[in-house]
């Protein structure tokens, strides 16, 4: 099964990787671990943003043609030239990039994991705002939507599993999810669902009955864990 997020048009051109990239400190990676042609039906190019998602606000614009890509991770998706995607692209020097309108010569990652994900940060700083809440009790699913900004995506925790899984993009069993990443249970009808902390524990609803923190897998029937797709 192809796990790539995949793209309604497919990219031209192969990507140039540079070999001997190494993680450096806590920062991203060195500039050149990959690279891309940025490519606008406009000509005018796609907005730099703080972090990766469209929230974020502008730091600037990166022109059509060639552009260097230091590391990537996961986002709010965007659907541009080519296709729907929610990878962003760190620019060096500069800030994040929807991969959509990026041609890489792939549909997935071709740089490394960035080692900060701001859209992620901002998600578990909101869960933490809300420790002890009992509001969202019976409403796991809008939590971990709101927690991103966004809600009404999905009707139930198990639906949004189940389009991880029909994507090739849900990780089964893994009890080590990366931060920001949701986590999955089928503990009744709906499921359930939490959003990772990236270090074994995650912060959910209905934990001592209300918004709290565990280590996984804490409830039964964990299913695994996948990136939002919203």
């Amino acid at each position: 099964m192809r796990t790539a997020l995949m793209r309604i048009t497919s990219r031209l051109t192969a990507v140039a990787l540079l070999s001997g990239a190494a993680f450096v400190g806590t920062g991203v990676l060195p500039a050149s671990a990959a690279t891309g042609t940025v490519v606008t039906d406009s000509g005018a190019g796609v907005t730099i943003r703080s972090g990766n998602a469209t929230s974020f606000g502008s730091v600037g614009t990166q022109p059509d043609g060639a552009v260097e890509i230091d590391c990537q991770i996961y986002g709010e998706p965007v659907t541009g030239k080519f296709g729907r995607s929610l990878i962003w692209d760190h620019i060096p020097g500069k800030g994040f990039i929807t991969d959509a309108y990026v041609n890489t010569g792939s549909s997935g990652l071709v740089a490394p994991l960035c080692t900060s994900n701001p859209r992620a940060d901002k998600a578990v700083a909101w869960y933490a705002a809300r420790s002890g809440s009992t509001a969202f009790q019976g409403y796991c699913e809008m939590a971990a939507e709101n927690s991103y900004g966004k809600t009404g995506i999905w009707a139930s925790a198990i639906a949004d599993w189940n389009d991880a899984v029909a994507r090739g993009v849900a990780h089964r069993g893994d009890l080590n999810p990366p931060k920001g990443a949701l986590v999955f249970w089928n503990i009744s009808a709906y499921g359930h669902v939490g959003v990772a902390k990236g270090d074994g524990t995650f912060w959910a609803t209905s934990v001592s009955g209300a918004i709290g923190t565990r280590a996984l897998p804490y409830f039964n029937n964990y299913l695994g864990w996948a990136w939002p797709n919203f």
